[in-house]
């Protein structure tokens, strides 16, 4: 009922029912558990490789709900220290390729209202946060509220949409907020920006493993200009970038290094094209938003089924 809706106006919707209708209707509409495709990272089991990404659940409420859709693993967030209303004005576009415009700006109940949101949810599938801030002790009062709660924590140092905190973007502003992520009692992962400069990303995997990260997620939205403002674009059109992000970083990156996939995927030939290139997870966020929920168990169809070619459908050139 809500992709009849404006995308903004059913965003809005969404996040204003209580949590307790999400967990009723999470029993009443179950898509058929993945088979075959459970496997154990960060530590973590996982039925499946493909989870919802940060973005989309911004408060924890709609947990439940995700877990009904055959997800592996889903990511709340960006989780910020204290209530935060977003920018104005916010912008939330389907496009007609599958693709999304938004500009929310790190909308956030806060942290204690997260927590409170999921209490009592009893998942079956691991949870991580994705925290934020504006500064780096931010990261660190969000941090400091997650024990016991996180599979892993993702830092999210990229947001293309707020301008306060796209210095973090750069290395050596992000580096101030490794001291705030001690001691650790989670797996971290940095996530970063949407980027074509290989330069760039070596200096954010030598930023992960200099603090002790376990992994990164590559990448965010693009940032571009959208009727005057800061806004972010997901879907197919980023797709060949998250791609080669993923190859590059999967060939530099020292053993055991663990490289979440999201930006683009929307079907299961994306999703095992990632995987291929050295994704140990994969993410979907805007093929939610565009085609429906029911993307996450097409997807996990089509890994399920056995891989008869090499399929390399997309221009992966640098």
């Amino acid at each position: 009922m809500l992709r009849l809706l404006p995308a903004m106006r059913a965003w809005r919707i969404a996040h204003s029912m209580p949590p307790g209708f999400y967990r009723k209707l999470a029993r009443v509409s179950r898509a058929p558990p993945p088979q075959g495709l459970d496997r154990e990272v960060l530590g973590v089991h996982l039925p499946s490789p493909v989870g919802v990404g940060a973005g989309l659940d911004k408060d924890g409420r709609l947990a439940p709900l995700v877990e009904s859709w055959g997800a592996g693993f889903h990511v709340v967030g960006s989780v910020l220290p204290r209530p935060h209303e977003g920018v104005e004005p916010k912008i939330l576009v389907r496009l007609p390729n599958g693709g999304t415009i938004n500009r929310l700006g790190l909308p956030s109940p806060g942290v204690e209202r997260v927590l409170e949101n999921l209490a009592g949810a009893g998942l079956g599938i691991p949870l991580a946060f994705n925290i934020a801030g504006f500064t780096p002790r931010d990261y660190g009062l969000v941090y400091e509220r997650l024990p016991g709660y996180a599979a892993w924590i993702e830092v999210n140092i990229s947001c293309p949409n707020v301008e306060d905190h796209s210095s973090f973007e750069d290395p050596e502003v992000a580096e101030q907020i490794c001291p705030y992520l001690k001691p650790k009692f989670a797996p971290l992962l940095l996530k970063i920006p949407n980027t074509r400069d290989t330069r760039l990303l070596e200096r954010y995997l030598r930023l992960a493993v200099d603090c002790g990260m376990d992994g990164i997620v590559a990448g965010n939205t693009r940032r571009i200009n959208y009727n005057g403002v800061n806004a972010g674009l997901g879907g197919p059109d980023i797709y060949p970038v998250t791609l080669n992000m993923v190859r590059f970083l999967r060939s530099k990156a020292p053993e055991g290094f663990v490289i979440i996939g999201v930006g683009g995927v929307d079907s299961g030939i994306a999703a095992r094209t990632l995987l291929q290139a050295g994704a140990d997870l994969v993410e979907v966020v805007s093929a939610v938003v565009t085609r429906g929920p029911g993307v996450i168990s097409e997807i996990n169809r089509t890994l399920a089924r056995p891989v008869r070619r090499r399929i390399l459908p997309y221009n992966t050139r640098p």
